[in-house]
């Protein structure tokens, strides 16, 4: 049965009436693939996934994370991804949609609340601010949490900067390097590296330590995503408009041998991301004849379409997979507004391991 408004809102009415919390999960299958897929967010409201490089997924993958239109504006909700229940856990004044960040230990959330970097624990209480920016503006380019949520990159006022997390002092933001121009992200790896684009999609290397000297990546082309690969030792990026005939493919860099290789060629991929060991690749085609969301293996460079995004602009939709690769996440305005969206990939997909996320801070 396909998703409607209507039955959405008829759903939700009933739901208000009783004591127990809501469940905004809708299961529909896919015209053209029959898969199952789940619509985990209300279309009436607008919903938004985080930017594609920071977590929204638990690491037990217990519940998600991400940012809806409620009465008080945009806010985070939780939600619990086998019961349904749902929690609002921000009270922003003024949210930035896609600022969200989960942090390793899944007990805190990262994001921005107007000119503000904020941290707010999970599971209820206090905000605390962490930054204060020269501009909301510069949190529309993302902030990155590192993988031990020690630190976040940011951009400011043409600053690469690190923002300590555990403290909301001046002195644990270090400024890392001078970004001419500005930047239109940054990303930081295991290997405490970051990587960072200036607004023609150029990929910029620099470590972590004050005054470092960021270097240009020889990577020619026109660039679209990048993320980390998981060892923080390359990184993975679509190649667009290569031409006529020629499609879309991904690419890895490898910092280690300072060199470029195909990954393969893809149907079109506009965005994509990795799963936890880089061995399959989830993309959103931007053909308006096949609007899929797709898995690519790494091994056989074959293809797989999981199910149709639909959405106004592929670019938006970018897809992720959960810790253990057994779900893909996906953003879509199918419904009308942007919703969140999921279809389970373990018959299709071997499970990743997971790491004992409890153990670490945040």
């Amino acid at each position: 049965m396909s998703v409607t408004r209507r039955n959405f809102a008829l759903t939700l009415a009933a739901a208000a009436s009783a004591p127990a919390q809501f469940t905004p999960i809708r299961r529909f299958l896919d015209p053209s693939t029959e898969a199952e897929v789940l619509a985990l967010s209300d279309p009436a409201n607008a919903s938004f996934l985080p930017h594609h490089y920071n977590r929204s997924v638990s690491s037990r993958n217990g519940f998600i994370v991400y940012s809806t239109e409620t009465t008080n504006g945009i806010q985070a909700l939780r939600l619990d991804v086998k019961g349904g229940a749902t929690r609002i856990i921000t009270s922003a004044a003024a949210m930035d949609p896609k600022s969200l960040a989960l942090s390793p230990d899944d007990r805190n959330l990262y994001f921005a609340d107007g000119a503000q970097l904020v941290v707010a624990p999970v599971n209820g209480g206090k905000p605390r601010e962490l930054y204060k920016a020269s501009s909301p503006d510069i949190f529309h380019k993302g902030i990155s949490l590192s993988e031990d949520g020690a630190s976040i990159a940011i951009v400011d006022n043409n600053k690469l900067m690190l923002v300590a997390t555990a403290s909301a002092m001046k002195s644990s933001t270090r400024v890392i390097a001078e970004v001419p121009g500005g930047s239109e992200q940054a990303a930081i790896s295991k290997s405490g590296q970051i990587f960072f684009r200036t607004p023609d999609k150029a990929i910029h290397l620099t470590p972590t330590t004050p005054g470092a000297k960021p270097k240009q990546l020889p990577i020619e082309g026109t660039l679209g995503p990048a993320v980390w690969n998981p060892d923080g030792r390359s990184i993975l990026y679509l190649k667009l408009n290569q031409g006529p005939g020629i499609p879309n493919s991904l690419f890895e860099y490898s910092l280690d041998a300072n060199k470029e290789n195909l990954i393969g060629k893809t149907s079109q991929f506009v965005h994509f991301n990795r799963n936890a060991d880089s061995s399959v690749f989830v993309g959103a085609s931007g053909s308006k004849a096949q609007p899929f969301i797709l898995i690519m293996l790494r091994i056989t460079r074959r293809e797989l379409a999981l199910c149709e995004h639909k959405a106004s602009d592929p670019t938006s939709v970018a897809p992720i997979f959960s810790p253990n690769s057994q779900r893909v996440y996906f953003q879509s305005d199918r419904l009308g507004k942007p919703a969140v969206f999921s279809v389970p990939i373990e018959r299709l997909v071997e499970k990743t391991e997971q790491e004992d996320a409890p153990g670490k801070k945040s």
